[in-house]
C-alpha cells in the first residue's frame, strides 16, 4: 500500500501537466542576454486540423534587471493560405511599483502574453509566425529569450 500511494500521485501528476491541447511550444535565446529591434524571431509549424480555433501566446524571458516596465512587439501570423495578419502589442515586465510579472525563479521571469485568441485557419499546411521589438531603442537588455506557444482553444 506504501508504494501505491507514491505511484497513484506520480500518475496523477502527469496526466495534470500533460497540456492535450498544445500544438507548438518553441524559444529563441537572445545572444548577449540582449534582444535587437532588427532580430526578427521567426517559428514555423504545420496546422492540420481548421475545425479547432487556435490560441497564440508570446512567450518572454527576462532578467530582474531589465530596465523596461513594458516592451513594445509586432505579432505577425502568415497563414498557409496566404493571409497575414500583423498586431502590436504593449506586454508590461513590472506592475507600477517597479515588481516583475510573471512566474520567477531567483533572477528570471517568464511572461505569457495572449497574442491573438480564437483565430481560425481556413487552410490547413504550414504557418509561420514573427515576433520583432517595436521598440524604439535598438537593444533591449535583459530580454533573454522570446517564445511562442500555439494551443488549441478550450
Amino acid at each position: 500500500m506504501k508504494r501505491l500511494i507514491p505511484s497513484l500521485f506520480f500518475i496523477l501528476f502527469i496526466f495534470i501537466s500533460c497540456d492535450s491541447g498544445k500544438v507548438y511550444e518553441k524559444y529563441i535565446d537572445n545572444e548577449r542576454i540582449t534582444w535587437n529591434r532588427f532580430d526578427i524571431k521567426t517559428f514555423n509549424f504545420d496546422i492540420k486540423d481548421i475545425s479547432a480555433k487556435y490560441d497564440f501566446y508570446i512567450a518572454l524571458r527576462h532578467h530582474t534587471d531589465a530596465p523596461f516596465q513594458f516592451i513594445n512587439v509586432s505579432f505577425t501570423i502568415y497563414t498557409p493560405s496566404g493571409e497575414v495578419r500583423t498586431m502590436e502589442h504593449k506586454i508590461n515586465l513590472r506592475d507600477k511599483e517597479g515588481k516583475p510579472f510573471g512566474d520567477g525563479m531567483g533572477d528570471l521571469w517568464d511572461v505569457t502574453y495572449p497574442a491573438r485568441m480564437g483565430f481560425e485557419f481556413t487552410e490547413a499546411g504550414m504557418c509561420r509566425v514573427e515576433i520583432s521589438s517595436a521598440m524604439s531603442q535598438a537593444d533591449l537588455p535583459g530580454i533573454m529569450q522570446v517564445g511562442l506557444i500555439v494551443r488549441k482553444e478550450r
